[in-house]
């Protein structure tokens, strides 16, 4: 350390000086670069490029850091190089891990020529560990989108709380219990005899009653983490009434298909054509949903689909079904689908109707957000049953579909945004508890076949897909 200008010593050999000359230069040139490269990371910050906001930022830092100096820096860098290099080389190549191994004589220059060498058993240790995490990590990523959004949403209800619970207090919850069966109604008519009629076009006589139980029991294995339950688990309960996995998974496919293109027609009918007309902003953010009309239609057309499962089927080498279900046939389930919507949007309008002070004749502000937003929970494959997005979804598109008036009617923004993040939520417990309320029918009306006996209706030897 320097020492004071007033220490009472003589005064330092010339060559003294030195040390203290060099320690502060160098502690001014890393207090510049560190100082020079903030700056140069927060213009990107401020403006991106940089922008507007972050081009002086931007080259103050590049003035602090470009400066004489560095070149003697980084050479000093790359004379310590060689010396730790030295001394941790043989640390590790005793562990399995050559760096920068010898140079290979010319024949060989072609096979060995690596920066780089690990061990075999490094590889396999890595390789193994990732097995085993990859599938943890990627439910770790779904559960934190999933926590994210509803923190987002669930935020302003409770900083807003005393004005939202008021609202919150207008839901009269026997209507939520009427909504929650006019929607179990509306799954075992529309849904349920869907996926019937689908497998009879398959050479499939499925009993209703069993019919009913599978289908809920599928339904709601989508809640579980993984894309796949929902599917393996109809495949594994239609085993016992003679219907091969193939047909079972084909036939749940133009279900889900034809569904799907129904709620997107009743998304952009209601929300395009008519949410135009209250605010001209909302039909900006249908425009990519408009894209999934002609490429949905294109799945459901018979030689597309019959083709791709000819091949596939091919692939796996297992037999095509005999049977075919016809065009005809699912066009008339996607207009039976599109009916059962309008059902729907019924159930959907006696529930939020008070709270919303929404007339009936807007009844397709509720109808075409909650058909939008069943479109993005069921695209987002890493929230099991969509949840999460469908309600984020809820949430934006009733932002921007509901009329002024009724937004006017809660004041301030942030109730409103507090309020149907509440409703959104409460949809999903709305279709939940319709959802269990099917379910437990169909069990009731098939015990035997969830038991497992051999005289449920319908059930026959299991035959392999």
């Amino acid at each position: 350390m320097c020492p004071p200008p007033d220490a009472q010593h003589d005064p330092p050999a010339p060559h003294d000086e030195a040390p203290c000359a060099s320690s502060a230069s160098y502690a001014a040139f890393v207090l510049k670069n560190v100082l020079g490269w903030f700056l140069i990371l927060l213009s990107f910050v401020l403006g991106p490029v940089p922008g507007p906001g972050g081009i002086v930022v931007f080259l103050i830092g590049f003035a602090l850091v470009w400066f004489p100096g560095k070149r003697r820096l980084t050479a000093r860098v790359l004379r310590m190089t060689g010396k730790v290099r030295r001394r941790i080389r043989p640390w590790l190549r005793h562990h399995g891990v050559h760096l920068l191994p010898p140079r290979p004589h010319p024949p060989h220059a072609a096979h060995d020529a690596e920066i780089l060498r690990i061990h075999e058993r490094h590889r396999t240790r890595l390789s193994n560990a990732w097995a085993i995490a990859k599938p943890w990590l990627k439910r770790l990523i779904a559960v934190g989108i999933t926590v994210a959004i509803f923190a987002w949403m669930l935020k302003p209800v409770v900083q807003r709380w005393d004005q939202v619970g008021q609202r919150v207090k207008e839901i009269d919850w026997g209507l939520f219990a009427l909504a929650a069966v006019m929607f179990a109604a509306f799954l075992f008519v529309f849904r349920v005899t869907s996926w019937r009629k689908i497998l009879a076009g398959f050479g499939y006589r499925l009993p209703l009653a069993p019919a009913t139980r599978i289908w809920s029991t599928s339904e709601l294995a989508r809640y579980l983490p993984g894309v796949i339950w929902q599917v393996v688990g109809r495949v594994y309960l239609c085993k016992p009434y003679g219907v091969s996995g193939t047909v079972c998974s084909a036939s749940q496919i133009l279900e889900l298909v034809a569904f799907l293109l129904a709620n997107v027609l009743v998304a952009l009918g209601c929300l395009l054509w008519f949410g135009t007309k209250m605010d001209p902003a909302a039909s900006k953010y249908l425009y990519a949903v408009m894209a999934l009309v002609p490429l949905l239609m294109l799945l459901l057309h018979p030689k597309v689909f019959y083709t791709a499962l000819t091949k596939y089927m091919s692939w796996r080498g297992k037999q095509l079904p005999a049977r075919r279900v016809r065009g005809k046939t699912l066009t008339l389930l996607t207009v039976w689908a599109i009916i059962g919507l309008l059902w729907q949007s019924l159930a959907l309008w006696i529930l939020t109707h008070g709270p919303l002070e929404l007339p009936w004749q807007k009844w397709w502000v509720v109808a075409g957000s909650y058909c939008l937003a069943w479109c993005a929970g069921f695209i987002a494959f890493w929230a099991p049953g969509g949840l999460g997005v469908r309600e984020f979804v809820f949430v934006t598109a009733m932002t921007f579909a509901l009329p002024p008036w009724v937004r006017a009617t809660f004041g301030d923004e942030k109730v409103l945004f507090g309020f149907l993040a509440f409703l959104g939520i409460l949809l999903r417990l709305w279709a939940t508890a319709g959802e269990l309320i099917l379910a437990g029918l169909a069990y009731a009306a098939d015990y035997r076949g969830a038991l497992g006996r051999a005289d449920a209706p319908g059930r026959v030897a299991a035959v392999d897909g």
